[in-house]
């Protein structure tokens, strides 16, 4: 269950956006998350990182309200902002990007005209007509990241998101996540790049087994 946070949980300086405590995730027998705990802050980037298996696709979910927790709670200060950027992709497959763009700006309600800005920023202005089920693995990324663009949510939440990008689009992605966290949203993103995620986070969380560690 989603709590909403209290304004004696936060400061003037560095708010926390999201608390996550004591979270624990079974998939049959197998334990995802263990006791996981945790936090996020506005305006802080930070790093999510452990081996395959660790279980940070299974707190990303949890995080975004996607998949429910056996135990444990999550605390937000800004309930219905939450942004998930995940492979596990959330969207129209038989739309077209231009409408499920649309759709997506109509649901944060962002302004129609930031759809063209947003799909020039990630380089896929060609691909507005074309089925997402027919984009390739760094299209449909591309794709995920100016849907997130659209949102201008209080709470980023990034799986991997550097998969399938080439450098170009590597490079305007640390460049987004900076303005994000400049613009005070909270990020927190997964990484199996250690030497790049240690460079892009002010924060990092470690997952090992399913547990967190900062």
């Amino acid at each position: 269950m989603t709590q909403r946070i209290t304004k004696d949980k936060t400061s003037l300086h560095n708010p926390t956006a999201l608390v996550f405590s004591q979270l624990a995730r079974r998939f049959g027998g197998f334990w995802a998350l263990q006791n996981a705990s945790g936090e996020i802050l506005s305006g802080e980037i930070t790093a999510l990182t452990g081996e395959n298996g660790s279980g940070k696709s299974t707190l990303l979910l949890i995080l975004a309200g996607i998949l429910k927790a056996h135990r444990g709670t999550v605390a937000t200060a800004a309930p219905g902002k939450i942004h998930l950027v995940s492979h596990q992709v959330m969207a129209y497959q038989d739309l077209s990007v231009l409408q499920n763009l649309k759709l997506a700006a109509t649901l944060s309600d962002s302004p129609p005209g930031d759809i063209q800005p947003a799909l020039r920023y990630w380089r896929i202005e060609d691909l507005g007509d074309k089925a997402l089920r027919t984009l390739s693995r760094g299209q449909l990324q591309r794709f995920l990241l100016s849907r997130a663009l659209l949102a201008k949510p209080a709470v980023l939440l990034l799986d991997e998101p550097f998969t399938g990008l080439d450098h170009v689009s590597e490079a305007r992605l640390v460049d987004f996540i900076r303005a994000e966290a400049t613009r005070g949203a909270a990020i927190l993103f997964s990484d199996h790049h250690l030497t790049r995620a240690r460079a892009l986070a002010t924060r990092s969380i470690e997952m090992v087994k399913g547990v967190c560690g900062s």
